[in-house]
């Protein structure tokens, strides 16, 4: 796997875990919506990722 094959997928996992912990820091509760709007955000991020659309 290329270098940077590896790091898209570390920063798409990283989107992933942020949006419910930063939902949990403001509001003090895990609401199931962050939950799946962060797996949303990051799986996005991780299939249309930087290469798409092509510039």
């Amino acid at each position: 796997m290329p270098r940077g094959a590896a790091i898209h997928r570390v920063i798409s996992a990283g989107v992933a875990v942020a949006v419910p912990a930063t939902a949990f820091m403001v509001n003090d509760e895990i609401n199931m919506e962050f939950i799946v709007l962060g797996a949303l955000i990051g799986f996005a991020c991780w299939y249309w990722g930087p290469a798409w659309p092509p510039l």
